[in-house]
């Protein structure tokens, strides 16, 4: 039984919050709704840059040292999880509501640094990663 599958036995229902990361080539004039959808789908995007997505995941294994590491992409402290799955050009996160406030806080500018920029679906707001074609670099 997955991590997951033994959470939801539990009866633990709780609300979850999704981001992801990616990087655009060419410019941020992007339909990035149907960006998020397409690559939460498994589907290969047009105009996304391969990202160094394993560096990214273990920059979030050191960010994320006080949880419990379950495997590769996913981590848990009580109360809380939060699972990443990842593709060359892209890193979804996936994690409980309740995680989202100091995870989000934590993680935010490292994965920016990356070169990409942070969708957040309930908002529909994208954030563009330092050093992306047609970002100003805030670092």
């Amino acid at each position: 039984m997955s991590a997951l599958e033994r959470f939801w036995s539990k009866g633990s229902q709780t609300m979850s919050f999704d981001i992801a990361f990616w990087r655009y080539t060419n410019s941020l004039e992007h339909d990035h709704v149907a960006i998020y959808s397409a690559v939460s789908n498994g589907e290969t995007v047009e105009g996304l840059s391969e990202l160094d997505t394993n560096g990214m995941i273990d920059r979030l294994a050191e960010l994320l040292s006080a949880w419990d590491r379950i495997e590769e992409g996913r981590w848990e402290k009580p109360k809380m999880y939060l699972e990443a799955s990842k593709s060359s050009h892209h890193l979804l996160i996936n994690m409980s509501f309740r995680a989202a406030r100091p995870v989000l806080l934590k993680i935010t500018t490292p994965m920016r640094r990356f070169g990409c920029g942070l969708w957040n679906p309930q908002m529909n707001v994208r954030l563009p990663g330092y050093g992306e074609a047609g970002a100003k670099d805030e670092r």
